[in-house]
C-alpha cells in the first residue's frame, strides 16, 4: 500500500533531495461564500502551472509528459493528473470552503512533492482509509491505495493537506 498515514513532509523532503519550493495561493480568505467562476478558473490555471513546471523540470528524465487531460481520458498512469484532479475535486465537494486554499510544490533532485491544502476543520484520513468510508462517488482513496507514488497527510486525524511524493 502506498498510502502512508505516519509519513511526514520532512521525511519526504529528505527523499527528494535538494529542492526548490513553490506555493500557489488560490485564495487567502478565512471564509469563502462560494466557489465563484473566477476561483474555479484560477483553480484550473494553478493546476496547469504545476504540470508545466513539472514537465519543464523533469522532461529529460520522464518518458511521457504529465497532462491533466489524462484524468479525463482515464489514463491512470499519469498519477499527477489523477492526484491533482481527484484531490482537488474532493476539496471542491467536501471541504469546509468548497475549494482548495493553496497548492504546494517541491521540485527535488530525486523527485517532487505536490500538496493540496484546504482551510477549515480537515478530515479524518485514518478513519476514511481504515473503514473504507465512501461518503461520495469519488475514487480518491482507492487511487491513493493503488498509485505508485506515496500519498500522505499533514495530520492523519485532521488532514488539511494531502501530499503526493513522486520519486524519479
Amino acid at each position: 500500500m502506498v498510502l502512508h498515514i505516519a509519513k511526514t513532509i520532512q521525511q519526504a523532503l529528505q527523499n527528494i533531495g535538494n529542492h526548490y519550493y513553490h506555493q500557489f495561493f488560490l485564495h487567502n480568505q478565512e471564509r469563502i461564500s462560494s466557489n465563484s467562476p473566477e476561483l474555479i478558473d484560477k483553480y484550473g490555471q494553478l493546476k496547469w502551472q504545476i504540470v508545466d513546471l513539472l514537465n519543464e523540470r523533469y522532461s529529460q528524465v520522464l518518458k511521457d509528459k504529465f497532462d491533466l487531460y489524462h484524468w479525463l481520458e482515464f489514463n491512470q498512469n499519469d498519477e499527477v493528473a489523477y492526484f491533482l484532479n481527484e484531490t482537488g475535486s474532493n476539496c471542491l465537494s467536501y471541504s469546509d470552503h468548497k475549494i482548495p486554499h493553496k497548492f504546494h510544490l517541491w521540485l527535488g533532485k530525486k523527485g517532487f512533492i505536490i500538496g493540496i491544502e484546504q482551510l477549515g476543520s480537515g478530515f479524518n484520513a485514518l478513519e476514511v482509509n481504515e473503514k473504507r468510508l465512501k461518503d461520495n462517488e469519488g475514487a480518491a482513496f482507492e487511487f491513493f491505495r493503488n498509485c505508485k507514488s506515496s500519498i500522505f497527510f499533514d495530520d492523519s486525524r485532521k488532514a488539511r493537506i494531502v501530499y503526493m511524493e513522486h520519486l524519479i
